[in-house]
């Protein structure tokens, strides 16, 4: 079986799980997950957007005093 067909055979066995309600999620770590997320990604767009501004010596001087 190769990836594409093993892919798809997962997509379907879980949309049916869903259909059947057939998990439980615990909304506190879904949560703390998706915001846990967020702060990395915005960190990242930060350090990207000083480095795209001032170069990598600002940000590596910013480094030194964090």
């Amino acid at each position: 079986m190769d990836d594409e067909n093993a892919t798809k055979m997962k997509i379907t066995e879980l949309r049916a799980q869903i259909e059947r309600a057939a998990y439980d999620v615990d909304v506190e770590a879904v949560a703390e997950a998706f915001v846990s997320r967020m702060l990395a990604v915005h960190g990242a767009l930060r350090r990207a957007d000083v480095r795209a501004l001032l170069g990598d010596a600002a940000l590596h001087e910013m480094r030194l005093t964090a």
